[in-house]
């Protein structure tokens, strides 16, 4: 099932409304899929492409009613395959999962129909985390499900992620990272020389006024404070090369990019990270085509018990490590 909101003041059309929304379907497909009964809008089925749509209005298009190859390339599909391939399950407990993701892989889906997650992947593996949601989704901009997650990384981010099976585990083990009672600890690479072996950066970060999908680490005091989050990372050093950092990264808030961000404010942004500065040179794309960013320890207390994973860099990561050293 897809699912968005229509945001705009001025009432439009749903068939011109999803073609402009879903890019990769002509006006004609939008057409044939409302006229197939597959469209709703307010929990209603939609009869006719003409039908307007206003402001809070949801959408929802019944996806199994679209062939499969209608959504995706051949191309597509097997990138697909070979992701969800590389998904370890690092842990299997009756009430949560520990993920390994790869990096390429997003946690949940995008409102984009040619868009496919971790949540399909799971979906599939473990029926019972379907339904395995916030209550309060709805209320986020992004209105795909999210089955059992309780927190994310980032596409382009590998490592570590807990998973929920069912409504309880989600409310505790959201209440654990609410209450900063999850250990994160991440491993990057950085551009440039870093001289102090430890650190802490605690600028506050807040969404970008010129790219809504950024943010950026409000480190003047005569900044605007509105939407301002506390953000505080910690960072040791593991080694030093020639003209990068390797670090071992805590994050003791959980903020949107926060590692991201705050590398970046310090002058030193992670190596591969196209959106925060540390776009590679095309030879070394060959390498690593990604941001050398990977959430290496989670450590926890759940019912009592302690749990602690650790995952090691995937082989992108280490080729390029030693492309460097």
């Amino acid at each position: 099932m897809f699912k968005t909101q229509y945001n705009k003041l001025t009432p439009m059309r749903i068939d011109k409304f999803l073609t402009e929304f879903l890019q990769n379907f002509s006006r004609k497909y939008i057409q044939d899929l409302i006229l197939d009964g597959a469209v709703s809008k307010n929990s209603k089925i939609v009869n006719k492409p003409k039908e307007m749509v206003a402001l809070g209005d949801i959408i929802i298009i019944n996806t199994l009613a679209i062939k499969e190859k209608d959504i995706e390339s051949q191309e597509l599909k097997l990138i697909k395959e070979d992701l969800f391939d590389s998904v370890k399950i690092v842990f299997e407990h009756p009430d949560f999962l520990i993920i390994d993701k790869p990096a390429g892989l997003l946690v949940h889906r995008t409102n984009n129909l040619n868009s496919y997650s971790l949540v399909d992947f799971l979906i599939k593996k473990y029926p019972e985390i379907e339904g395995v949601v916030d209550s309060n989704q709805s209320q986020e901009a992004n209105l795909q499900h999210r089955y059992g997650i309780v927190h994310r990384i980032d596409k382009d981010t590998s490592g570590l992620l807990i998973v929920a099976r069912n409504k309880d585990a989600l409310f505790k083990l959201k209440h654990l990272f609410k209450n900063r009672q999850v250990y994160k600890e991440y491993t990057c690479l950085v551009r440039g020389v870093i001289k102090d072996s430890h650190d802490h950066i605690k600028y506050p970060i807040t969404r970008s006024r010129l790219d809504h999908t950024k943010r950026i680490a409000v480190v003047s005091p005569k900044q605007s404070k509105d939407q301002q989050r506390v953000a505080h990372t910690e960072y040791w050093v593991l080694e030093r090369h020639k003209e990068s950092t390797l670090l071992k990264v805590v994050i003791h808030t959980g903020r949107t990019h926060q590692i991201r961000v705050h590398t970046q404010a310090i002058g030193h942004p992670i190596i591969g990270d196209k959106v925060y500065g540390g776009k590679l040179e095309r030879q070394d794309q060959k390498v690593l085509n990604r941001q050398f960013l990977h959430a290496s320890k989670l450590n926890f207390i759940y019912s009592n018990q302690e749990y602690e994973f650790y995952s090691d860099l995937p082989e992108d990561l280490q080729l390029y490590l030693k492309q460097v050293v």
